[in-house]
């Protein structure tokens, strides 16, 4: 009997099923050949793993210490080439295995949070520790120093977020509430690493400013609070609560007439106003010196010569840092600091030394005037002027700077702003909370306000960049102090 053959229909849908089979159970095979050799991988990266962990153990027992070097142990391990990222975990003996190829192959493992396969489960080491708390601690230290802007100056009064093994480090909490830590122990155990001391470090060494350093090492003690019990011609501490503009903060003042603040700017003859923590327009804050020079300029100027009390655009403002700025020498110029001035104000000249402190960094101010203003050369607030007769120099004018015969009870000159060289009016920074008018200290040692377009005298201040030196003088009149960068 004959037999009946295939169709040629019949042939191209055996090649279609076929073909469609194919597709179908080519990726299942191929998966599976995937995974078994990932697996296979895994397993080896696993027995390399565990002959390790046994050469670890065997070199313990025979020295009674960890391996220093891993790639100097006798691992009995015969599978195929193994690489890996090897941690040793001395907490208990073990190990930690990443990154590791098998025949030059990367094993990959989706499941982990970094992609590869992990032999172990990893411990964190103790300079990890260390940097946990190293991070905790300033977080806290900075903390810190802007609530109350300085320093702290014991780290173990801090509190501190963190939850971890015991760490203790010496601490050195730096002028900018930055810290350094080197000497750390976790659990008691020295934390060691291949730098010049043979420590471990966490941040770096910041060195504070030397004459910022210099002059607050000479200042009198916090608990000297009279003038005449603990006067020294040297610094004071004020500490003030937070206004609408700083957070609270402490600074560093010389009051009384003659205290040791000559310094030598410019080739001119200038005087320290103190130590203040102020910002540098960006955020950023330090302790920075301020400086006013001793006698007003050759000239008397107007503030503003449109009458408007907007300093970012006044006359004295585009003269102190144009033609002004533009005469120092290039050593003055780059001790200038960019700074951030507070504008704010009030509608009267009568208040307290801290009473215009409250003013110049709160926000009254004239419809549509700057609060702020950043740059380099501007004149002193009210207050400077106002604190030079504080804790009992003379009451009068520390208690009202607008009284009209003020520090005459006792001589104006008790305190040192006032100058007898700079016989006119001179101008201040803070504007009025109106629209024309400008805070002024007058002939007579009296605070008051003054249209803007009236000429009177100028002397410029600023702030240091926080990185001079002193080089030498004691700051008298005769032996100045003198900078360096």
């Amino acid at each position: 009997m004959k037999k009946k053959a295939f169709t040629l229909i019949e042939l191209i849908a055996v090649l279609v099923i076929l073909a469609i089979l194919a597709l179908i159970v080519t990726p299942l095979v191929m998966n599976i050949i995937r995974k078994a050799r990932i697996s296979a991988d895994k397993r080896s990266v696993d027995a390399y793993g565990r002959s390790v962990e046994l050469a670890i153990a065997t070199h313990l027992l025979d020295t009674g210490t960890f391996p220093n070097d891993l790639k100097s142990l006798n691992v009995e391990y015969t599978g195929k080439v193994v690489s890996c990222n090897i941690m040793q975990m001395k907490e208990n003996g073990g190990i930690y295995l990443s990154e590791c190829s098998v025949e030059t192959k990367e094993v990959k493992d989706s499941s982990t949070e970094d992609g590869w396969y992990h032999y172990g489960t990893r411990d964190l080491t103790d300079t990890e520790y260390v940097d946990m708390y190293g991070d905790a601690l300033k977080k806290a230290s900075v903390a810190y120093f802007n609530t109350n802007g300085n320093p702290v100056e014991d780290y173990t009064t801090l509190t501190i977020d963190y939850k971890g093994k015991p760490v203790a480090c010496d601490v050195t909490v730096n002028y900018d509430a930055t810290i350094y830590m080197t000497k750390c122990k976790v659990n008691n155990v020295d934390v060691t690493s291949d730098t010049e001391d043979g420590y471990y470090h966490y941040g770096s060494i910041v060195n504070p400013p030397m004459t910022v350093n210099d002059l607050l090492a000479k200042a009198n003690p916090v608990a000297v609070t009279n003038y005449t019990d603990g006067n020294t011609s040297e610094m004071y501490t004020f500490s003030h609560p937070a206004t609408t503009q700083t957070g609270a903060l402490t600074d560093y003042r010389y009051i009384g007439a003659s205290p040791n603040n000559y310094v030598t700017f410019n080739n001119e003859l200038w005087r320290i106003i103190g130590v203040f923590t102020v910002e540098d327009g960006t955020g950023n804050t330090e302790q920075r010196i301020k400086i006013v020079r001793n006698e007003k300029l050759s000239s008397d100027m107007k503030w503003n010569s449109n009458g408007v009390n907007e300093w970012s655009t006044a006359t004295l403002n585009t003269y102190l840092n144009g033609d002004y700025y533009n005469g120092l020498d290039a050593t003055s110029k780059s001790m200038i600091a960019e700074t951030k001035y507070y504008l704010g104000g009030s509608d009267t000249p009568k208040g307290s030394a801290e009473t215009y402190y409250n003013w110049e960094r709160g926000t009254t101010v004239y419809s549509g005037r700057s609060t702020s203003w950043n740059g380099k050369i501007a004149l002193m607030y009210p207050s400077d002027y106002s604190y030079t007769y504080a804790l009992g120099v003379d009451n009068i004018c520390y208690n009202d700077g607008s009284y009209s015969e003020c520090g005459q009870s006792s001589g104006k000159t008790n305190g040192w702003i006032y100058n007898t060289n700079s016989n006119s009016d001179q101008w201040l920074l803070s504007p009025y909370s109106v629209s024309t008018t400008e805070f002024a200290l007058g002939t007579s040692g009296c605070v008051s306000g003054n249209t803007s377009q009236a000429s009177y005298g100028v002397r410029p201040s600023l702030y240091l960049v926080s990185n001079i030196k002193i080089d030498s003088g004691d700051g008298l009149e005769q032996s100045p102090y003198q900078l360096s960068m």
